[in-house]
């Protein structure tokens, strides 16, 4: 039986969303917290004793590593805190601010004056029009091509290059901002659940860019910041269980992709460099997409669902009673780094296991 009240959750809920509140600025949300600095980040002259955004728990080396962790606030996480924000809202009935679509039109890609290297080589839709990353203006350039891209990342480590980070400044990474379609997949969902959807200048940029991914088989690639094979489609069947309908072909042509790469132990692989093929991982997203888009009403044989379970069973971890499972990549540095600065969190994959489990069994 669902416990609608939510009665034994709510303890938990009440902490979990104070914590995301520590991530916030003025209704955006950043990937780490505003902290004072491990270490003195100017060579010359007097530190202003600032607050910088860094990793909590683990000190960074270099002086140049610390600031380029100094990033700004991004369309991910704060499409995803101000969703918390809502259920937040409607399950303790408080009226937390959130965020709104027109925080999102701030920044999109069109008619700048820079583009990432990364979004030029993959290619992906030059003026998408979509969801930039990060919310902070960007380098801009009298006039962008390709050679001052890369002379510009050859020289990151002098002052001379626009990707430069200076200290106590707010970095994008490269300088330049990007196009990703799990960000924009994450942002569209959350206009969807806030009914604001229809009133974003971004949504068009946004469909089209992630029809182009699907188009040309870009599922390792298109996601800067996401190199598992199978958190795309995760994203895109999420956005289309919460109400973007106009993702339907997309979601269709996903199904498709999911089905015909399933192993036949009910596994999933994401490529084999990364995280010894992401398997627990790659097998929860392809899951949760499966349920989403079955719920849905995509044709998904239950079958498909049943082996993916049976095969996530078999490497369920036992311990003190309970039960959890080795955790995946979940996030990365991006571009250069999508493969090599990788985040993994054994309580997001067996959350995310779980969310299977529920949608599935009650």
């Amino acid at each position: 039986m669902k416990d609608t009240s939510l009665y034994i959750l709510k303890p938990t809920l009440i902490k979990a969303f104070h914590e995301i509140q520590s991530y916030e600025t003025n209704n955006r949300y950043n990937f780490w917290k505003l902290l004072p600095p491990n270490r003195k980040l100017k060579l010359i002259g007097k530190d202003p004793k600032l607050l910088v955004r860094r990793p909590t728990t683990y000190r960074l080396g270099s002086r140049f590593i610390n600031k380029t962790a100094n990033v700004p606030e991004d369309a991910d996480d704060t499409a995803l805190a101000n969703s918390a924000v809502f259920y937040h809202n409607k399950i303790f009935k408080d009226s937390v601010k959130a965020i709104s679509y027109a925080g999102f039109d701030e920044y999109l890609d069109f008619k700048r004056k820079n583009r990432n290297w990364y979004n030029f080589l993959l290619p992906s839709p030059k003026n998408s029009g979509a969801y930039l990353t990060w919310h902070y203006p960007e380098y801009e350039y009298n006039f962008w091509n390709p050679v001052t891209s890369y002379f510009s990342l050859m020289l990151i480590f002098t002052p001379f290059s626009s990707g430069y980070p200076v200290a106590y400044q707010p970095w994008i990474p490269f300088g330049a901002n990007d196009v990703d379609v799990v960000v924009n997949s994450n942002v569209l969902s959350y206009l969807a659940i806030t009914n604001q959807l229809n009133e974003s200048i971004g949504k068009k940029g946004a469909l089209k860019i992630i029809e182009h991914c699907i188009k040309n088989k870009q599922w390792h690639s298109a996601g800067v910041y996401y190199p598992n094979n199978y958190h795309i489609a995760f994203a895109i069947a999420k956005a289309y269980y919460n109400g973007v309908n106009e993702l339907q072909e997309a979601s269709k042509q996903t199904a498709t992709y999911i089905i015909n790469t399933q192993k036949p132990d009910g596994s999933f692989e994401s490529n084999a460099w990364l995280n010894n093929k992401d398997i627990i991982q790659s097998t929860a997203y392809a899951l949760h997409a499966m349920l989403d888009l079955k719920l849905k009403g995509l044709a998904i044989p239950d079958e498909n669902i049943k082996k993916a379970f049976t095969f996530l069973e078999s490497k369920r971890i036992k311990k003190d009673n309970t039960c959890y499972w080795e955790g995946g990549v979940y996030f990365s540095g991006g571009t250069l780094l999508r493969n090599l600065l990788i985040w993994q969190s054994d309580a997001y994959t067996t959350a995310l296991i779980a969310k299977c489990y529920q949608r599935y069994f009650l």
